[in-house]
């Protein structure tokens, strides 16, 4: 089951779609019901996030209004989950540069927390112009534990 956490409030990241590629999307939610981390989802689900960001954090465009670090990401979407449970993948789609970094930097805290054993991270990384890419596609890059 496909879920969808935008990580920004602006309307491009707001605007942006999955390519039918993905498996049906049984959820999509937005800053305001994600942030109070009271979704408990289920695990097994295949999470795609969507938002600004670089090497160092995701969120917003403009500073200061959503910077979420990678241990304030790994947080977030485990304050998000049923108890004990965790996603199977995770895709990280931003229009920034650095997510490759952003993504290892999530897999580090993520092994430091001892979480999401098996849970597999993946980075794209394009301009807001379409689009996310479809599980399995070229642009997609797996950060290994």
């Amino acid at each position: 089951m496909t879920t969808v956490f935008e990580l920004s409030t602006d309307d491009d990241i707001r605007n942006t779609q999955l390519n039918p590629g993905w498996n049906p999307v049984q959820a999509r939610y937005i800053w305001d019901q994600i942030h109070p981390c009271h979704l408990n989802l289920a695990g097994a689900i295949t999470l795609v996030v969507i938002a600004h960001g670089n090497g160092c954090e995701i969120g917003n465009a403009d500073p200061g209004i959503i910077d979420i670090d990678e241990n304030a990401f790994l947080a977030l979407v485990q304050g998000n989950m049923e108890n004990g449970a965790v996603p199977v993948s995770i895709h990280l789609s931003t229009c920034g540069p650095g997510i490759a970094e952003f993504a290892a930097r999530v897999r580090l805290a993520a092994q430091q927390n001892g979480v999401w054993h098996g849970t597999r991270i993946f980075g794209h990384s394009d301009a807001v112009a379409g689009l996310v890419p479809p599980p399995g596609d070229i642009r997609w890059f797996e950060i290994f534990a």
